[in-house]
């Protein structure tokens, strides 16, 4: 550029710096005006993409419910989609944890009610579902009006710090949103997601389906590695997580168990392999934290030893359909599990399998089939994954 002007003015240098210091001057003037320009403009085609997640989510629920939605149904997924849950005051700890279970009942009183208005002759497992993949679509159309929101304060602000915020955020939240869209698919069509890994292996080892101690969850007695193994899952194969907090009160209150084993799926880190197996101690869970503490204070109360089993994955995998990867994992997680029965010296073992149960049914017999269900699904995640490799590819 400064040679250009060299040429242009003959070599003088006293213009030639008096210009370059007025185009420096003028670029640190306008520096923050042209960032948040081109920030904008860009997070503006970022919203666009986010709102065409939001009407796929919103599409998928719809045409679960009809092929041919009519306008009332629109209307009302339309509204819902702006329902949102108001957490209790935390301020005094102090049963803080009975509050947050309270609303989390309430708000599952509001979506079932829902679901049986807008699918009055869906099955209980397409109404389980159902319910699931609204929760999926819910949080795309948050994450849009989230960053609409930003986007709009932006440009009435011209605040810098809001836009190295968007800037910062966008990418997470665009996969965010990409996975709920996913997720919500999955649901709607009986699909197990990534988080199903710990209902699936606790259903691998399962030769009867048991009963249901709590609500939406099943315990059966099994025989493995020479132990007696009470079996704990989230009732399927419709979409359920299951109160496993009250499962596991009512099950050490009758059975006397004395070791707890819980299994489930767990964020990795990048550069850590999709798939592989991370043994610790403690309750592996995560949530809100209700259903988990309880399980903590039943250990405490009888002092029963904690093992958990973590099967590792991205954000995206654990709510986007089962990875082929997560999926080969299970029999090696299978032998970590038996592993840890066959070493305890106790007699009686809780095996927990934690995770959302769609798509996975309740005994090892159901899942016989799951894999060819998914091979089409693991087919077009290669693709995907090997386009995102090009574009990481491209910007080198």
């Amino acid at each position: 550029m400064i040679t250009m002007i060299e040429n242009f003015l003959g070599g003088d240098n006293s213009l030639i710096g008096t210009i370059t210091s007025v185009i420096f001057l003028l670029f640190i003037v306008f520096y923050q005006k042209i960032m948040i320009m081109q920030t904008l403009w860009r997070a503006e085609k970022d919203l666009k993409t986010l709102d065409e997640y939001t009407k796929k989510a919103e599409g998928y629920v719809l045409h679960n419910i009809s092929k041919k939605p009519d306008k009332k149904l629109k209307h009302d997924i339309s509204n819902f989609m702006d329902f949102f849950i108001s957490t209790p005051v935390d301020v005094d700890p102090y049963g803080i944890l009975n509050k947050i279970e309270h609303i989390m009942n309430e708000s599952e009183r509001r979506f079932n009610y829902f679901v049986d208005t807008i699918a009055p002759n869906h099955n209980m497992t397409e109404k389980a579902n159902l319910r699931f993949g609204l929760i999926g679509a819910l949080g795309v159309n948050q994450i849009y009006k989230i960053v609409r929101h930003l986007i709009i304060t932006i440009k009435k602000t011209n605040n810098l710090q809001m836009v190295l915020i968007l800037q910062m955020y966008m990418p997470l939240l665009l996969k965010m949103a990409k996975g709920n869209v996913k997720a919500t698919h999955a649901f709607i069509k009986g699909i197990p997601i990534g988080d199903a890994i710990g209902p699936m292996l606790a259903a691998s080892f399962k030769t009867k389906e048991g009963e249901e101690i709590a609500k939406d969850v099943l315990v059966s007695e099994e025989a493995i590695e020479g132990k007696t193994v009470f079996v704990m899952k989230a009732k399927g194969p419709g979409a359920s997580l299951g109160k496993l907090g009250k499962a596991v009160e009512a099950l050490r209150e009758r059975e006397n168990i004395d070791h707890i084993i819980t299994m489930d799926a767990a964020g990795k880190l990048e550069g850590e392999e999709t798939g592989s197996i991370a043994e610790g101690v403690g309750v592996m869970m995560g949530g809100i934290g209700v259903e988990r503490s309880k399980i903590e204070e039943v250990a405490l109360k009888h002092d029963l030893p904690l093992d958990g089993v973590a099967i590792k994955m991205g954000i995206m995998e654990a709510s986007s359909p089962l990875h082929k990867k997560v999926f080969s994992s299970r029999d090696k997680a299978r032998d970590v599990v038996k592993r840890l029965i066959k070493e305890t010296r106790n007699e009686k073992i809780l095996l927990l399998g934690v995770g959302n149960s769609c798509g996975i049914g309740n005994t090892k017999t159901s899942l016989a089939g799951l894999e060819v269900k998914l091979k089409p699904i693991w087919k077009k995640q290669k693709q995907e994954e090997e386009e995102e490799e090009k574009k990481e590819r491209g910007w080198f």
